[in-house]
């Protein structure tokens, strides 16, 4: 078995000319949380949308938490204002809160540009959305946070 010498993709070594900086935000990145609520009346009918908050196309989602137990609609659909389910399109019956996590899994350390499916980085920020696909059931409220990292 040969003795090795490895590093993280976060270690950066001058004399190796493959190794890059690495990323500000993925080394040192600056943690952010937006924490909101949102409303929706008992009269809302399909195809409304909500805007929750705009978030840096280059920032890298940690956790992004919905508590979906009082939600007015049936369904929970959050993505982008053009791409209605780019998040999230579940039964509000599946679970009380809604969690995205991007820890572990296959969007870890993705950008949220690219989390999004989107086929490069817009710039600037990204609204997120959460839609009706059907009428109220209710008036009702999510309580929200939105975690992430930027430089």
């Amino acid at each position: 078995m040969a003795v090795v010498k490895g590093r993280s993709d976060l270690i950066h070594d001058p004399a190796d000319a493959t190794s890059v900086p690495a990323d500000a935000k993925r080394a040192r990145g600056r943690q952010v949380t937006l924490t909101g609520t949102l409303a929706n009346a008992a009269a809302d009918s399909n195809t409304s949308k909500y805007h929750l908050g705009d978030l840096p196309s280059r920032c890298i989602p940690k956790e992004l938490f919905f508590d979906v137990e009082n939600w007015g609609f049936a369904q929970v659909v959050i993505g982008t204002e053009t791409d209605t389910d780019a998040l999230l399109d579940v039964a509000k019956s599946a679970a009380t809160t809604q969690t995205i996590t991007t820890r572990g899994t296959a969007n870890h350390a993705k950008e949220l540009w690219d989390m999004l499916g989107l086929s490069a980085d817009p710039g600037g920020m990204i609204s997120l959305w959460v839609h009706a696909e059907a009428d109220a059931a209710g008036a009702g409220s999510m309580p929200f946070e939105l975690t992430y990292l930027t430089d």
